[in-house]
């Protein structure tokens, strides 16, 4: 007997650009998918019938890049440049967030990404021995860090909060599988190389898998160039920062040599869109880097800079920056799209054998899209439609693992109303105090 199953669906099962089944069925039993095809199973018994109608089932969205709890900075400080947002406006804001404030903002900032279909993310950010267990408690799969990040001449790898953080975490065996540790260096300009060497070890020796910002913005680049002599992805590889699994978010301004050593070392450009344009940081050449072998997966970056954590809304922007920055229609699908959000996301994470598609054996990591208001009829491509005409506001069910955590308004796990009440009464006074 199903645990859920689903029946007439338009499903999307990015097993291929040709492979999408119509009034199809989808049996889940405990976590895992054990059937999948156009025709009903023998036996139809199950514990819960849902009756898609029609709409799109595909594999929840995997969000490579994102500072989850910014979400309390939201519309905080727009319309500035990086460095001015960055240094003048936001460090001096999160240096009010005590753990109370970075926890109301990241689970306001879950409650987003399950309504708006995003079943995976991966997080940089503070307090994350806390911040786990808000993600286990809600049922997310998340990889979570802190960024190493210090302006000290003296700095001190063991005495680095970051560390510390990490250190506890590591030591922490109550974490369900879902809850993922990386180690994580802030980007090349905002910390020391005794760190980054530091860091390194310690990621090999606990395996674990890096999180870093790589060549987001022309003077970040062109600063390491002018100084150094090697660019930042050099730089980093020459301190072995790439010799271990890496997520490597933004890489707007890197070159074509640096794209090809991030093949070699199969570290993932994470692409965030809708940030590098707000922030007016540049596009990034996702085309070229996919051309030369680079694994490309999208993010939203922090609500911040954003300002939502709509993954729909960057996989669009993906797709129609691409076409127009190669001059080609064709360059960038909407198949090439999904594959950012979906199974180029669980390849970055080394979950290729768990989510990111829908199959037989795979975990149930799975939302349901309405097709049936206005703006979505008629719908002679699911494909297309998901990625020009849909939207995360037309998510109404989000399962992780096999567990229903969102669904049509109500959400399973954890209550956003809550959040929602401490950012305006505890956080908003917080980070207006002088």
């Amino acid at each position: 007997m199903f645990d859920v199953l689903i029946k007439n669906a338009t499903i999307i099962t990015m097993q291929g650009i040709e492979h999408v089944l119509y009034n199809a069925w989808c049996g889940i039993e405990g976590k895992y998918i054990t059937y999948l095809s156009e025709n009903a199973p023998e036996n139809t018994e199950a514990v819960r019938t849902i009756n898609a109608d029609g709409d799109i089932l595909m594999p929840g969205l995997i969000n490579c890049h994102a500072h989850t709890a910014m979400t309390v900075l939201r519309g905080f400080s727009d319309d500035c440049t990086l460095n001015d947002w960055l240094y003048n406006h936001i460090f001096p804001a999160e240096a009010k967030l005590d753990e109370r404030a970075v926890s109301a903002g990241f689970s306001l900032g879950m409650a987003e990404m399950l309504s708006t279909g995003t079943v995976t993310f991966c997080d940089m950010y503070y307090y994350i021995d806390k911040l786990a267990h808000l993600a286990d408690r809600a049922g997310m799969r998340c990889f979570i860090s802190n960024g190493i990040l210090s302006f000290d001449d003296d700095y001190e790898f063991e005495k680095d909060r970051a560390v510390i953080e990490l250190k506890k975490l590591l030591q922490d065996d109550t974490l369900s599988d879902r809850v993922h540790v990386q180690a994580s260096i802030h980007c090349e300009r905002t910390s020391p190389t005794t760190a980054w060497d530091s860091a390194v070890s310690l990621a090999k020796e606990k395996g674990l898998a890096m999180h870093v910002h790589l060549s987001e913005t022309a003077p970040d680049h062109d600063g390491c160039v002018k100084e150094y002599g090697i660019t930042p992805a050099k730089r980093l590889s020459d301190h072995g920062v790439f010799d271990i699994p890496c997520v490597a978010a933004h890489c707007v301004h890197v070159t074509e040599d640096d794209m090809k050593l991030l093949a070699q070392k199969h570290v993932t450009a994470v692409h965030n869109p809708v940030s590098n344009l707000k922030l007016a940081s540049g596009i990034a050449d996702i085309c070229k880097m996919r051309d030369l072998g680079v694994n490309v997966a999208l993010g939203t970056d922090g609500a911040s800079s954003n300002n939502t954590l709509d993954m729909f809304e960057d996989m669009k922007l993906a797709a129609l920056l691409a076409k127009n920055k190669n001059g080609d229609p064709a360059a960038f699908t909407a198949y090439d799209a999904l594959c950012l959000s979906t199974v180029n996301g669980a390849k970055a994470l080394g979950l290729s054998d768990i989510t990111g598609k829908i199959q037989c054996g795979y975990e149930a990591d799975l939302i349901l899209l309405d097709t049936n208001k206005l703006h979505r009829v008629p719908m002679h491509d699911p494909m297309s439609c998901v990625v020009y005409c849909l939207g995360g506001q037309d998510v109404y069910m989000t399962m992780v693992a096999g567990k229903i955590l969102y669904e049509n308004g109500v959400f399973h796990t954890l209550n956003p109303y809550d959040a929602v009440r401490e950012v305006k009464e505890y956080v908003m006074p917080l980070i207006s105090e002088k």
